[in-house]
């Protein structure tokens, strides 16, 4: 009788148990060093400016210019490797961030730079009589660049040393690259033409989504060694104008198009950061190398023979970059 007593109110204890544990409350997150944690509870703003220093690039026919050609043999050509001008831009950077390691995050990215180039030597093509004449030309070539991304992110801590934040959201991009030809042609076609210059300009700009990772290794509490890699893909509108115009007031030839596109583009970063603590937060000095490239965003036309051809080109950024943020 004992014993059967004895299992009966061990069989009440563990349903009791079991029925407080089904409706007890969630255990809380933990903010405690280990494999995989998320931060405590906080809800923090940071704001942060950049330098950059950049140069452009292109592909396609957009990257070289005649160095050279043989008029009694067109086939026998040689290119010069396009070479724009250093510029700067800024990057600004503003969070809100809240709950276990959340973070609503804005960026704006800007970039304004002139080139001139050449000379670069070999014929220009003379629409209106469809022949080639020798001359050479200096390009003047404007790089504009803006980039706004708003994405939501999640911070995560692996261990003591390595943390990283993952996002995603929407990227906005354009781009426009406008570059002016003046030629220096014999003195028969200035006598008639009172000087040539060619407009070639094309732009892009879209807005798709984005995501990417920021990773830190923490060398020590205040200096850490930082990467970021970041990839979107938008869609937009592509657009291309070329003109000869003579300065006698004749426009010579006229071509423009515009067309929907597709535009992956890729990111990355690497650098350190180095965190001072300041009475209201916390002061982070950042530097590092900075690349982009948006593939296939340009257009650029291609003189074959007779015939004008559309080609496509990348844009691309690279250079480095130092700047402060805030945290607190």
């Amino acid at each position: 009788m004992l014993k059967k007593m004895t299992l009966a109110v061990l069989g009440l204890t563990v349903s009791s148990m079991a029925a407080a544990g089904m409706y007890s409350e969630p255990p809380a997150p933990t903010c405690t060093p280990g494999d995989v944690t998320v931060p405590c509870e906080a809800k923090q703003w940071d704001l942060g400016i950049q330098a950059l220093y950049l140069q452009p690039i292109y592909s396609a026919s957009r990257g070289y210019r005649l160095g050279g050609t043989l008029l009694s043999n067109l086939s026998s050509t040689y290119y010069n490797d396009v070479d724009p001008d250093w510029g700067w831009g800024y990057r600004l950077e503003g969070s809100y961030h809240f709950r276990t390691g959340n973070d609503i995050t804005a960026t704006w990215m800007h970039y304004d730079a002139d080139s001139k180039l050449g000379p670069y030597f070999g014929p220009f093509y003379v629409a209106t009589t469809q022949t080639f004449i020798p001359g050479t030309y200096r390009q003047y070539v404007d790089n504009r660049f803006d980039q706004v991304n708003v994405v939501m992110g999640q911070h995560v801590d692996f261990g003591l040393l390595k943390n990283a934040r993952f996002y995603g959201g929407l990227q906005y991009a354009d781009i426009q690259v406008d570059a002016t030809n003046y030629y220096n042609l014999p003195l028969t076609v200035q006598a008639a033409t009172f000087g040539i210059r060619t407009f070639n300009n094309t732009d892009f700009n879209g807005v798709g989504p984005v995501i990417g990772i920021d990773y830190s290794y923490d060398l020590s509490p205040s200096f850490s060694i930082t990467a970021n890699t970041a990839g979107s893909i938008l869609y937009g509108t592509s657009r291309i104008n070329r003109a000869d115009v003579y300065n006698v007031g004749l426009v010579a030839l006229n071509d423009y198009g515009s067309k929907h596109s597709i535009v992956p583009s890729f990111e990355a970063k690497l650098g350190a950061n180095y965190a001072y603590p300041v009475a209201q937060g916390v002061l982070n000095i950042q530097g590092g190398y900075h690349v982009l490239n948006y593939f296939n965003a340009l257009q650029d036309v291609e003189f074959q023979c007779c015939t004008r051809v559309v080609a496509y080109s990348d844009f691309g950024l690279y250079g480095p970059y130092l700047g402060l943020k805030w945290v607190g």
